[in-house]
């Protein structure tokens, strides 16, 4: 007689499911075959027999209604292929009364199959039998039809039930997997998988989503990543009788993750390179001026946004800095942002003069209209410090001085570049004293949501004067300290800074 691998004694089989249903009061049976050898008082008062009934042979097939028996048949399969099987049952008693049970069974032997079975009589409470029926379905579809790993583990760390999925990820059947150690199947899991076991066993505390890195006999050599739960099983208050394991192969999604992760990279590393191209690192220097700039892109991971700078040096004697800001953030305005820069700084290099170099962009932006942005532009004589300055919407340029006044240069103005068809800009002029300091900034410096914009420039000129005495980069420092709201900004931020140093 052949029994199954691992299997416990009959005795304990039983006491384990009366134990798993909480319930003393239940049926007990045993059985060969389709023959019911043993029954406790409780399973013969709902079989509706006595002990001699029972004596004289009991069959499990014939205490179900006829047309019960091709799924009474279909049940008996299901236990001599999987070592176990769920099934709700009316046991039809001699006097012509059904009795709805819910009972499993498994196997404890085969060649001839033997079996153990614990039968709840369902017929006292429609509440519970609703339940049962929908707690059946349920296992059912865990055990059979579900897309994920799912195995009952005992104490002993061997294998009381496992469903198709699960035996498929480890390389055996579902019976050789009844009894079986866990580890003596798959000993490359054995270091990641047998702590958390323990400590599920030990402390009674589920452990969800682990990964689980091996190799199993499906794939020999083959490393997976699985993604796993363990949850202990109990009855009430009582002990815990084993763990209840639930694994996702998430081997392709990591694969995947790694694969996003290296292309993230190197874009990452691409718009840096472009950035490093649009917007110079390292500015121009002239002879009796200082130059700084700061810019924060609202998408710290690609860092480039929809705002551009720069600063050039002319053939001319001009030192010439512009700044501006494209309608839209992030990736989808890196593009436009990189054609109005390269084409702004072509304008200046032309010789075309503030005002003329936006009347120019902005015709281009209007003519492709794919974008529309702000801008400032200005243009200060190296030897006497005139500033041309020329604006298409954009913040008005601001002048501190070292007694910390503030002054906002509002005389040139100008529409939104690629807004209006033929529009003009009406440039300006002012003298930047040594000793003064003139910013460009964009409205990602100061605004914040929900807040009037006279707020929002007062806190800027409030910085500018506080800073008033501090060099060019202190003061630039102090102006994002001051202005930028850390942790909630949404948009790009960029300030540009030319001193007229003292002489």
């Amino acid at each position: 007689m052949e029994n199954f691998p691992g299997a416990q004694s009959l005795e304990a089989r039983a006491e384990q499911m009366v134990a798993l249903f909480g319930s003393s009061t239940v049926g007990v049976a045993t059985g060969s075959v389709d023959k019911v050898l043993e029954a406790n008082d409780e399973m013969l008062r709902i079989f509706g027999r006595t002990r001699d009934d029972l004596a004289a042979g009991l069959s499990w097939m014939d205490a179900g209604r006829p047309a019960d028996a091709e799924r009474d048949a279909a049940a008996f399969e299901h236990l001599r292929q999987d070592g176990s099987t769920v099934v709700v049952k009316e046991l039809l008693r001699p006097d012509g009364v059904g009795v709805p049970t819910l009972a499993v069974l498994v196997a404890t032997g085969r060649g001839p199959l033997r079996w153990v079975a614990v039968v709840v009589d369902l017929s006292g409470d429609e509440r519970l039998k609703h339940l049962a029926w929908s707690e059946a379905a349920i296992v059912s579809t865990l055990l059979e039809d579900a897309p994920v790993g799912f195995a009952f583990i005992g104490t002993d760390l061997r294998f009381v039930r496992v469903n198709r999925e699960l035996a498929a990820m480890n390389g055996f059947t579902v019976a050789e997997h009844d009894g079986a150690h866990v580890f003596e199947l798959l000993p490359d899991l054995r270091e990641g998988a047998e702590p958390l076991l323990r400590s599920v066993l030990a402390g009674g505390e589920p452990i969800r989503d682990a990964e689980i890195v091996g190799s199993t006999p499906a794939e020999p050599g083959v490393v997976h990543t699985w993604l796993e739960s363990f949850f202990p099983v109990r009855t009430g208050d009582g002990p815990v009788l084993g763990v209840a394991a639930i694994a996702r192969d998430v081997s392709r999604l990591r694969a995947l993750q790694d694969e996003l992760a290296a292309t993230t990279l190197r874009l990452s590393r691409a718009l840096h390179e472009m950035q490093d191209t649009l917007q110079p690192t390292v500015l121009p220097s002239a002879a009796g001026y200082t130059v700084t700039i700061r810019h924060l892109p609202a998408d710290s991971e690609v860092g480039l946004g929809g705002d551009w700078y720069d600063v050039t040096r002319t053939a001319h004697g001009q030192l010439v800095a512009s700044i501006g800001d494209v309608v839209g953030h992030g990736v989808e305005a890196i593009g436009a942002m990189a054609r109005a820069s390269s084409a702004l700084r072509a304008y200046v290099h032309e010789g075309h003069s503030p005002d003329h170099a936006l009347a120019h962009l902005d015709r281009l932006l209007g003519a492709t209209r794919e974008a529309m942005a702000t801008a400032a532009v200005v243009s200060v004589s190296i030897e006497d410090g005139l500033v041309r300055y020329a604006r298409a919407g954009h913040p008005y340029p601001l002048v501190l001085s070292p007694d910390g006044t503030v002054r906002t240069l509002r005389d040139a103005r100008g529409p939104m570049l690629g807004a209006l068809p033929d529009a003009t800009y009406n440039p300006a002029e002012v003298v930047l004293e040594p000793g003064q300091t003139l910013l460009l900034h964009t409205d990602g410096l100061v605004e914040r949501r929900g807040e009037d914009p006279a707020t929002s420039a007062r806190r800027l000129a409030d910085a500018l004067t506080e800073g008033a005495s501090l060099g060019v980069e202190a003061l630039a420092d102090l102006v994002l300290e001051r202005c930028v709201e850390a942790g909630l900004r949404r948009d790009d931020a960029c300030l540009l800074v030319v001193r007229r140093d003292l002489v």
